[in-house]
This record gives C-alpha cells, structure tokens and sequence, in this order.
C-alpha cells in the first residue's frame, strides 16, 4: 500500500509479475478501455465476417482466448464489472504471491441461479469433469 496524491491509501502490485509497481486503480482502468476495444473489435470482424471469414476468424478467436477464461459472454459483459473480477483474480494472486489458474477463482464463487433442469445438468457436468468445467483446459 502507498499514499496517493490526494492522501488516501492506495493499493499497488508488488508481487505480481506483469504488474509490479502499478496501482490497482490503473490497472483496473486498463482493463476496462482493453475489454471495451476488444469488445467493439469482436463486433466488428463478426460484422465483416461475410466479407472477410478469414481474417474476422483469426481476430475472434485471439479476442476470445484472451477473456473467455473469465467470462464465455464477455462480449456482453459490462467491461467494468468484468474488469473487477478479472482485477480481484490478480490482487488474490498478488496476495498470496502465487500464479494459481482462474478456475480457482471461479469454483469458489457462488452458482448463479438457474432453472432446476439447469442446475441438475451443471451437476452431472461438474461430476463428468471431476469439479472441473470444460473452460479450465
């Protein structure tokens, strides 16, 4: 933790190999304007994907490897609620100084409500994987 310009604390990465040294608000803000231009990139190679099925192919798929991770809907997710999981993911790594993978992050937090029907295929999904989804490959 630092004293920032205007005298409150602010939290900043001392550990974390791709931040060290930056302060969690800036790299909060980076997150957000990166998720947004990829999400505005995403929506124009999805336009231009009759035209050009290529190069729009190519630009999706490293769109998606890059958030998918934290979020199959990222392209809908508000930037700044994504940009906050992804961020509190990092502080958790830079708190206990280890790389841990996000699906760590992601089978501790709470299941969202979901129809019955839902619930119990995401069950038998987890038993199929062994606590595991799909995503975390």
């Amino acid at each position: 933790m630092t004293v920032d310009a205007g005298g409150g604390i602010a939290a900043r990465f001392t550990w974390h190999p791709e931040y060290t040294g930056r302060l969690l608000l800036d790299v909060r803000e980076e997150l957000v304007r990166e998720i947004s231009a990829d999400q505005r990139a995403y929506a124009l190679a999805m336009e231009a994907a009759e035209v050009r099925e290529d190069d729009a192919l190519a630009t999706v798929l490293r769109i998606e490897k890059r958030w998918s991770p934290y979020d199959l809907n990222w392209a809908e997710a508000d930037p700044a609620q994504l940009a906050d999981r992804i961020l509190q993911w990092e502080w958790e790594r830079e708190r206990r100084q280890e790389m841990f993978p996000y699906a760590e992050m992601r089978e501790q937090a709470p299941l969202p409500d979901v129809p019955p029907a839902q619930a119990s295929w995401l069950d038998w999904l987890r038993q199929l994987f062994g606590g595991r989804s799909q995503r975390d490959d």
